[in-house]
């Protein structure tokens, strides 16, 4: 018998015009929903990957001897990864949306298409807080 492992499939390889159109969908996406467009600061893709990220607001930030690892946004704002879809295919027929767990590992929460998976998270915002 021919044993093998079971893989995840691979994120999709997407152009430059895979990437603008990707961004062009989820952009009108989020600027027709009420809710995603107050919580998502900015979207980036890479690797077969949509980053949705978010602000945060630090405590300490109006205290002059506290020092942040990364540089806060307005003076008082930390940027984190709000939800992530993955992409298995460039027309994004095929994806997943995921949700990063505090340890830094991202879990999938569902399977559908691009305009699913930005509604599911649209939906269910408060996975990703």
């Amino acid at each position: 018998m021919n044993k093998r492992w079971i893989s995840n499939p691979k994120p999709a390889k997407l152009s430059a015009s895979d990437k603008s159109r990707l961004e062009s969908v989820v952009s009108q996406f989020i600027s027709g929903s009420s809710r995603l467009s107050e919580i998502v600061y900015r979207v980036d893709i890479k690797a077969g990957r949509i980053y949705l990220y978010r602000l945060h607001e630090q405590f300490g930030w109006d205290k002059p001897d506290v020092q942040f690892i990364k540089p806060l946004i307005d003076g008082k704002y930390a940027e984190f990864p709000m939800a992530r879809i993955t992409l298995y295919d460039a027309a994004g027929d095929k994806c997943e949306a995921d949700w990063q767990r505090h340890t830094g590992r991202w879990i999938n929460l569902f399977t559908g298409n691009i305009t699913e998976s930005l509604s599911f998270i649209e939906e269910n915002e408060q996975w990703y807080q």
